[in-house]
């Protein structure tokens, strides 16, 4: 008996996923680092439940910034050298 895969996931009309993944694709910090909107996150996560590629990108970038938290140290520089770089920065605008 031959097996046939059938795609599990709806597919939205083509311009309309696009921009869906667009916005997703722009969101994906915003919701790894907790800052997003309720609104957005519940757009987004509607989103990733219907779209494997966006979901997998999701999973990838919270895998990666695991990965670089687990292994940064926390150091504490002099109050002086932070004030120093913050002027440096206001005179460059």
């Amino acid at each position: 008996m031959e097996s046939k895969i059938t795609e599990v996931y709806p597919k939205a009309p083509g311009d309309a996923r696009t921009a869906d993944c667009e916005q997703v694709s722009h969101m994906l910090d915003l919701m790894i680092d907790g800052e997003a909107s309720p609104e957005e996150q519940k757009f987004f996560n509607h989103h990733i439940e219907d779209c494997v590629s966006c979901f997998e990108n999701h999973q990838k970038q919270k895998l990666l910034k695991g990965l670089i938290t687990g292994h940064l140290k926390r150091v504490i520089v002099p109050h002086s050298l932070v004030q120093s770089i913050k002027a440096r920065i206001q005179e460059t605008l």
